[in-house]
């Protein structure tokens, strides 16, 4: 968890990002859209950030002198926890929380860094619909291109990469032992045709076996 210090130098020295995400004030999620919108914007996050941390921050303005606006509206993790479980798929690990400036108080949703992407949105839910991957760019969120996607299964941060490569060797293996077998086959045959011919007086090769 992050501490206001900490906060306030983000936000002066850190522009927003894919990892980080400044929204002027919290708005409880009261219906559909809105409860959307949360679970978007997290699963944004989590795609952009395999590697650190990813932030959503609420009640800040970095464009103001004094960017600390505070939240018009609270709200708990384990009501968050519960509105975004088993909307998106594999789930992602955050946290909810809100740190006091005086008499103003911010709220921080921290996104763990993941290796296990894309998270697809699993629901329709206001403007979101189920198998959507979205992913956050720069300063705005995105789809996932072609690009992302092999970036997710065969990057360097990918969590599935390891797998990908056990299966790919486990198919050549299987490949290897299938040729043998077809060749020690055809061997067998090989050798029967020649015994048959040298039983019967049979001329050689005369029925297919090679000597």
């Amino acid at each position: 968890m992050l501490t206001i210090e900490e906060i306030i130098k983000m936000l002066k020295s850190t522009p927003e990002q894919a990892a980080f995400d400044w929204k002027v004030d919290f708005v409880e999620p009261t219906d559909d859209e809105k409860r959307g919108e949360i679970i978007k914007d997290i699963s944004a996050i989590a795609n952009a950030s395999p590697l650190s941390y990813g932030f959503l921050f609420y009640g800040v303005d970095p464009r103001r002198t004094d960017p600390l606006i505070g939240i018009s509206t609270h709200y708990d993790d384990a009501k968050l926890q519960q509105l975004v479980a088993g909307k998106i798929d594999p789930p992602v690990e955050f946290l909810y929380y809100e740190v006091s400036a005086g008499p103003k108080v911010l709220a921080v949703i921290q996104v763990a860094p993941s290796r296990h992407r894309p998270h697809i949105i699993s629901v329709d839910l206001g403007k979101i619909r189920r198998g959507q991957i979205v992913i956050r760019r720069g300063s705005s969120t995105d789809g996932a291109t072609l690009r992302d996607l092999f970036e997710f299964f065969y990057g360097r941060t990918s969590g599935y990469f390891p797998a990908v490569i056990q299966q790919l060797q486990a198919h050549a293996l299987q490949q290897f032992a299938d040729v043998a077998y077809m060749r020690e086959l055809r061997e067998q045959e090989n050798r029967i045709l020649h015994d048959m011919e040298m039983v019967l007086g049979l001329p050689p090769g005369s029925s297919g076996a090679k000597w």
